[in-house]
């Protein structure tokens, strides 16, 4: 679940004083988002009158047209899934580069995943998701930050991690995803159930409990700082975009019978109450032994790397009631 809960009623006048630009995929949404081109546009035209959508050509392009975007706009809004966030936030934060203060980033929901969407209490109406980028409330949240051995770098806004999950991303995009988000990756998450094998991994961290360090039997690892990933799987439950902190949540290799049986405590967020299951939360966390890695549901190369939160690093606008906690949670 989310900090506070979701606005039933968004509407009012059209937004007069701030520029918009929207990064759409066209491909988001099985296609659907570039097949409702004029659909999209109207939407935004209603609830701006300073916006121009920009449609992404191919991957990587919604990085290059965000780094355009941010000198030229207020907000800065992506259309599409988790993977089209992730590469708006990689232009608009681009790693070790000083962050852009006015900068405003939100989401029009229009994927699979739609993992992101929940953290900042979005809803996936197109008219009500123009609305709630046009009035909602605006607060700096954290980003992630990886890091491998040879220096390259990029950010995370949502869930990274290593082993079976970056597999389970393999799976779920090579797939198209034609039916659906939860149906894709439950199946991508069965294949590698079957298929991944975990290996003993080393990991050192630092966070608001102490340092520390283990050699640990790893299936898979998660590194939250949104609430969900995977289409609905709860991974950082008790967390906050906003607490300065990562839920680093460590699976050893359960077997196929006993990984079936806790399967559903993944998504009811009850998966780290498992005694065999290792939750710390942390500012940083290393990984020393090579295993895949992914970010925001994007398969990237193999660590060893290194995880770190960055600070209230963007403005983000949400459908919060409430402003999210800033304090770690307790647990």
């Amino acid at each position: 679940m989310t900090d506070s809960p979701r606005s039933t009623d968004v509407g009012g006048a059209q937004n007069r004083g701030e520029r918009l630009i929207v990064i759409a995929n066209p491909r988001a949404g099985g296609g659907r988002a570039g097949a409702n081109r004029t659909e999209i546009e109207r939407a935004a035209a209603r609830a701006f009158a300073q916006v121009e959508v920009r449609w992404t050509e191919g991957p990587g392009h919604a990085t290059e047209l965000a780094r355009v975007a941010a000198g030229e706009a207020d907000i800065v809004a992506a259309l599409g899934g988790d993977g089209t966030c992730s590469e708006v936030v990689n232009g608009l934060v681009p790693a070790g580069s000083p962050v852009n203060p006015k900068i405003v980033f939100s989401v029009i929901p229009f994927g699979t995943g739609g993992d992101l969407v929940r953290s900042l209490a979005l809803p996936r109406p197109l008219e009500r998701a123009f609305w709630l980028t046009s009035t909602g409330m605006t607060l700096p949240q954290d980003i992630g930050l990886i890091r491998w051995d040879d220096g390259t770098s990029r950010v995370f806004v949502n869930v990274a991690g290593v082993g079976a999950n970056a597999d389970v991303c393999r799976r779920a995009n090579a797939s198209g995803k034609r039916y659906g988000g939860t149906v894709t990756f439950l199946g991508a998450a069965l294949g590698s159930l079957v298929e991944f094998k975990g290996r003993r991994v080393r990991w050192s961290w630092e966070g608001p409990d102490g340092a520390g360090e283990a050699e640990l039997d790893t299936f898979a690892a998660f590194c939250a700082n949104g609430h969900y990933c995977g289409a609905g799987m709860w991974v950082g439950k008790g967390g906050s975009m906003a607490d300065g902190v990562l839920e680093l949540t460590i699976l050893p290799p359960f077997g196929m019978g006993k990984s079936l049986r806790l399967l559903p405590l993944l998504y009811n967020g009850r998966l780290s109450e498992h005694p065999e299951v290792r939750r710390i939360r942390v500012t940083s966390v290393r990984v020393d032994t090579a295993m895949p890695v992914e970010g925001d549901g994007e398969t990237l190369r193999s660590g060893p790397v290194r995880f770190t939160v960055v600070t209230r690093a963007l403005q983000m606008r949400g459908g919060w009631l409430t402003p999210p906690r800033r304090e770690p949670a307790c647990g």
